[in-house]
């Protein structure tokens, strides 16, 4: 799979004290401001994922999912993961999970276009 067709980053899935932790990558040539990307659907295990409560970590930073849209002056640099933190699920260190995660991208320079970019993984929950 190439780098621009991954979303899905090298740092999988991991337990954590606030809930499952996901790693994306953006699945794009340059980096963006995270207000052009779009979280879509999600599945963990075959079910799909709530996101109302879901968080964005990303260098240091976190803030809800519903205010990515917001984040013009905060940019993903490609070589950078961002983290998906999932609150109200959990699973056990070691367990395997399928997880399905869609992303879309709306390159500001690139008018009308909006990008889709799922990817299906079967990772092992790690500890964070």
């Amino acid at each position: 799979m190439l780098p621009v067709e991954r979303v899905i980053g090298e740092e999988g899935l991991a337990a954590t004290a606030g809930g499952l932790k996901l790693a994306m990558r953006l699945p794009w040539y340059r980096s963006l401001p995270f207000s052009v990307v779009e979280v879509g659907p999600l599945s963990v295990g075959g079910e799909a994922v709530d996101l109302s409560d879901a968080l964005i970590e990303y260098n240091g930073q976190q803030w809800p999912l519903s205010e990515n849209g917001e984040k013009v002056d905060t940019f993903w640099f490609i070589r950078d993961s961002a983290f998906l933190v999932l609150p109200s699920l959990s699973a056990e260190v070691g367990e395997t999970r399928e997880v399905s995660l869609n992303l879309f991208i709306s390159p500001p320079y690139i008018p009308g276009m909006k990008r889709t970019n799922p990817q299906t993984s079967t990772l092992t929950v790690e500890a964070a």
